[in-house]
């Protein structure tokens, strides 16, 4: 699918960023950048972690704000945008952790605080003009669910289509997408790329952020690679491939050696091994499979196939309901997730915001989370270690 269309490079930028500059204490975030933005053009921006996207959308967004340098909104030049400047000029984001209240349906977070009133001094939220202003944006975005359905009852894609809806809900001119695919299935990132072009074919324009690089490559009118904090080159849609990419963000090209190096690397005797395991989701399957140490092992499946419960057995979040693990060859009995922790297993769950974290602790204590005797003294966890094994691992 050809999601490109040269006529756009004809119309005049709405948005621009001209020699944009911000430093934070000992770090260069953003040196000199500058980029256009036209109407229904979708742009693949990409970069290493740390190369500077994280602080250019905050600018765009109005959060931070610039040290020098111009951002242009329809001819007017700015020194930096405010939040509701940025949402009066029609930039929306859709960020990779979703910000939707789970609790509530479709229609109530797409216009949560603006809500269309009745009852007059009862300021009572009007339900049937809500539904009726909710319906045209989710035929917009492809949505197979209605402005009823909870928020809870979706799947990440479609919870990305009530963001993106919420993004159109305020009329949005571009929008901001950040890592949107990192956890769909393949299918899923299909429509979600079909959404991204019904949205080009609107006339709406798109930032598509991502590390997945054929898919910007599949998308994307053009590519904005930043490096370092500076624009490392602009690739055309007609110059837009993998090896372009990576030269452009590592500043050289990957070498066939080095590929064939990492290949040649044989993985190591079998070190975690599944014997007919049958999980609660699928009691009547049995799963065999080996896990070799150095192996990077891929397990692949549609939703609903099986995969996150069969990793949840691996980190004795849920029990087998036949079967039996093996580690080094010997048998291994997981009662809890504390005790493959204690054998050196680890889960990154799929919802890392609800699962993976706790957010009112800092970074060093979730990084201490899965082992806090390692830094306790008579019970009491200690502030320092826990901060040093932070540092160590900022480092590594």
């Amino acid at each position: 699918m050809n999601y490109s269309d040269p006529s756009i490079f004809a119309t005049t930028p709405f948005l621009g960023l001209e020699n944009v500059r911000k430093t934070y204490p000992g770090v260069v975030a953003l040196d000199g950048f500058s980029m256009e933005v036209r109407p229904g053009e979708v742009i693949g921006l990409v970069g290493e972690n740390g190369a500077g996207k994280s602080t250019l959308m905050k600018i765009l967004g109005g959060v931070t704000r610039p040290d020098s340098g111009a951002i242009t909104v329809d001819g007017v030049a700015h020194d930096g945008l405010t939040v509701e400047g940025s949402l009066g000029s029609g930039i929306a984001f859709v960020h990779q952790e979703l910000n939707l209240f789970e609790n509530l349906d479709v229609a109530a977070n797409i216009f949560f605080g603006r809500e269309p009133l009745r009852g007059g001094p009862l300021r009572l939220v009007d339900r049937a003009k809500l539904r009726e202003m909710v319906a045209p944006l989710l035929k917009r975005v492809g949505a197979n669910f209605s402005a009823d359905t909870p928020v809870a009852s979706l799947s990440l894609a479609q919870q990305q289509m009530v963001e993106i809806a919420k993004a159109l809900s305020i009329k949005a001119r571009l929008v901001i997408l950040d890592e949107p695919t990192s956890s769909l299935p393949l299918a899923e990132t299909d429509k979600l790329l079909d959404v991204i072009k019904a949205l080009k074919a609107d006339g709406i324009s798109v930032i598509f952020i991502s590390h997945r690089l054929h898919e910007v490559e599949r998308v994307a009118d053009r590519v904005v690679v930043l490096r370092d904090g500076m624009l490392a080159g602009t690739l055309p849609k007609s110059a837009i491939n993998h090896d372009q990419m990576v030269k452009l963000m590592i500043g050289r090209m990957l070498k066939e050696r080095e590929k064939a190096s990492e290949a040649a690397r044989a993985p190591g005797a079998t070190a975690l091994s599944a014997k007919a395991i049958r999980t609660p989701a699928y009691p009547a399957r049995l799963v065999d499979l080996d896990i070799r140490r150095g192996e990077i092992l891929g397990l692949a499946g549609l939703v609903g196939s099986g995969r996150t419960e069969l990793a949840r057995v691996f980190f004795g979040i849920d029990s087998t309901l036949g079967g039996g693990l093996e580690l080094d060859g010997k048998p291994l009995v997981l009662g809890s997730a504390a005790d493959a922790v204690a054998h050196g297993i680890f889960l990154v769950p799929e919802d890392r915001k609800l699962t993976g974290i706790l957010l009112d602790l800092s970074i060093a204590q979730n990084i201490s989370l899965p082992n806090l005797p390692a830094h306790a003294k008579r019970r009491l966890v200690s502030a320092s270690s826990e901060a040093a094994t932070a540092e160590k691992q900022k480092t590594n």
